[in-house]
Parts: structure tokens; C-alpha cells; sequence
């Protein structure tokens, strides 16, 4: 019995091991052939620092020459009085990406881009438990009117969404949650893994197209996402701000994203970056930082070399974090950020 036990563990160990070199020693890849440059876009954040959302949105159409754009289609903006939607404000935006043959891919469900990520509007938090342990029993117990209620409503709302977009022509497909299965991070309670699965299900009865679903570039494998989705959407983050130990640099290499996304195609046929970070890291918010500090965190020098690390991840379809803030830098005198990007998505 215990050598049996052994070699099992001598046999898990190996595999790990194996992985590790094949994930960590570095290697050239080729850089993809034409490479699709999207950014990710919301609308509350461009209005939290102080745009003309509208005004941003036609800004990064116009200019920096994108060819998609990722959208969280916000539950609280759609749906404020139950049962009562508005699409306009999304509407307008797939309608002026259509115009300019940009493609959409709208992110749904109740964990969405951008802080704080829980997107529930005020009728709804009403069901939802007040604290974390409450949350905890919420979890593992996974039935009771309150959880009922709320997740009959969340279903609701996404078959509304997918109802009235679906027969749009710029949409390539639905992301379902954002990191639907990391529960660690954002302002949001965690979301039970079996719900999420549901939600996938849910999403392919009434589109065929395509289902992502998004993890942590650095800090998830991935797998979950790779069983239950048609295309596994990683962030690429270089450098992360800790409590603890204030900025940290990953020391990975770019094939490491190439290699996972290998692996990973054993179950999910696509794999794609979703959130490459091209935002300074502030730790208080963006509007709390000066300027020449944000311009230090991420110079145009530092978005050149994150632009070409992406590149040579082999990864042909990237959506980059923080459009919004290069052209609230542009306004404010600071147009560096943006003529980089520009330039950078110009060599595909």
C-alpha cells in the first residue's frame, strides 16, 4: 500500500517538475503573423476620471487603430430598476465600432473589468448575504430564497443581453464572468464554480458562438477555464504592487504564456490575452497619484518593452489595459502613453 502511495507521489512530482522546466525555461517563439490589437473599454472608468466617455471611446476608435474591443456590459448600468432595461449606451458603442469594422467581444455576468468588478445593481444586493461568513455558508449550502432569487435575476439579465445583441455581426463571442473562478480578488464575494459552469451552459443555449472565460496570467493555471470555455483569456501582468512587499516583477519569460496557452489547448481550442497591463499600478486609486509619479511606474520606454514582450509571446489576439488613462494623460498635457500605444499597434 505505502509503496504504491510512493511512486504515485514520485509520479506527481515528476509531472510537476516536467511542466515547470517546459513552463519556466525560456525559449524563442515566433511572434504571430498579424497580430488582432484590442483594448479593453469601460465606460464607468472613463467617466470616474472625469471624461467625456463618449468622447474617449471615439477617440480610441479613431486614433489608435484597434481592430476589437472588450466590453463588460455592466448589470447595474443595464438593468437599475428590475426588469427595465437600457441598452442604449451599448448600443451607440457597437454601433460605432460596426461603422469602423472593429469587433466587440462583450463580457456578461455578475464579476465584470474594472474595480470594484461586482456589477449587481441595488435591488439585487438585497438578496445577497451582508459578510463573509455569511457569504461562506451561501457558498457551501448553494440553495435558500436569497441565492435563489438572485441568480434567477443574474439569468435573466444575460439572457436579456444575449437576446437583444445577438444579432449583431461585430460580436466574435461572450465572456462569461471576469476570472468567474478566482474568488480572491476585486470587491466581490467569490462565485460558487458550479454556478459559473452553469453560466457557460447557459450562454451556449441561446448563442453559438463561442464562450471565453478569463484567468490570472501569473497566478491561476488556467484549467478550469480550459474545461468549461471555447477560449481561455489570460492577463499579462510584468509587475504587480503588494501590501506586503510593495512592487514585484514576475520573472517569467514571454514563452511562458505561449507554452500554458499550449497546454491549455488540449481542452479550449483558443487562447488569447485579455488584460494586458499597459496602466500604472496605483495602489490608492490613479486620480491619488501625481502625474510625474504614474509616468515613472509606466514610461513610454516601459509601454515599448511591454508591447514587444507581448509580441513575442506568439499570442495573436491581445486586448491591453488602459486606453481610458493614456487619453486622460493626452488631455492633461501627457500624450507620450498614447502615441506609443498607437505606434505599437501599428506593428502587427
Amino acid at each position: 500500500m505505502f509503496s504504491w502511495l510512493k511512486r504515485i507521489i514520485l509520479a506527481f512530482a515528476a509531472v510537476v517538475i516536467v511542466i515547470g522546466f517546459y513552463l519556466f525555461i525560456p525559449v524563442t517563439v515566433k511572434p504571430a503573423d498579424n497580430i488582432v490589437w484590442g483594448v479593453t473599454f469601460t465606460k464607468s472608468y472613463a467617466q470616474y476620471l472625469g471624461l467625456d466617455w463618449k468622447q474617449t471611446y471615439l477617440a480610441i476608435l479613431d486614433d489608435l487603430g484597434i481592430r476589437a474591443v472588450r466590453i463588460g456590459i455592466n448589470w447595474d448600468e443595464i438593468e437599475p430598476t428590475q426588469g427595465q432595461f437600457d441598452f442604449s449606451d451599448y448600443d451607440w458603442m457597437m454601433d460605432e465600432a460596426q461603422k469602423r469594422g472593429v469587433t466587440i467581444l462583450p463580457a456578461i455576468g455578475f464579476k465584470l473589468p474594472r474595480w470594484p468588478e461586482c456589477r449587481a445593481p441595488q435591488w439585487a444586493v438585497k438578496w445577497l448575504p451582508e459578510d463573509w461568513a455569511m457569504w461562506k455558508r451561501y457558498l457551501d449550502v448553494g440553495v435558500g430564497p436569497r441565492r435563489q432569487e438572485f441568480e434567477q435575476a443574474q439569468f435573466a439579465m444575460m439572457k436579456a443581453v444575449i437576446e437583444h445583441f445577438k444579432n449583431r455581426q461585430n460580436i466574435k463571442a461572450w465572456q462569461v464572468e471576469n476570472e468567474g473562478f478566482i474568488g480572491w480578488f476585486g470587491d466581490c464575494p467569490p462565485i460558487k464554480n458550479s454556478f459559473v459552469r452553469r453560466e457557460v451552459e447557459f450562454v451556449r443555449g441561446l448563442d453559438p458562438r463561442p464562450t471565453v472565460m478569463t484567468e490570472s496570467g501569473e497566478l491561476s493555471t488556467g484549467l478550469k477555464s480550459a474545461f468549461v470555455a471555447d477560449v481561455v483569456g489570460t492577463s499579462l501582468y510584468r509587475e504587480v504592487w503588494s501590501p506586503t512587499f510593495g512592487f514585484i516583477t514576475y520573472p517569467l519569460p514571454p514563452s511562458f504564456y505561449s507554452r500554458k496557452g499550449a497546454l491549455l489547448r488540449l481542452w479550449a481550442p483558443r487562447f488569447i490575452i485579455t488584460e494586458l497591463q499597459l496602466e500604472a499600478w496605483a495602489p490608492k486609486g490613479i486620480l491619488n497619484m501625481p502625474i510625474e509619479e504614474q509616468m515613472k511606474i509606466l514610461s513610454p520606454e516601459e509601454m515599448k518593452s511591454d508591447l514587444e514582450y507581448a509580441r513575442r509571446t506568439g499570442v495573436d489576439e491581445i486586448y491591453a489595459w488602459g486606453a481610458e488613462w493614456w487619453w486622460w494623460l493626452k488631455l492633461k498635457g501627457y500624450p507620450q502613453l498614447w502615441e506609443t500605444a498607437r505606434e505599437g499597434f501599428s506593428k502587427s
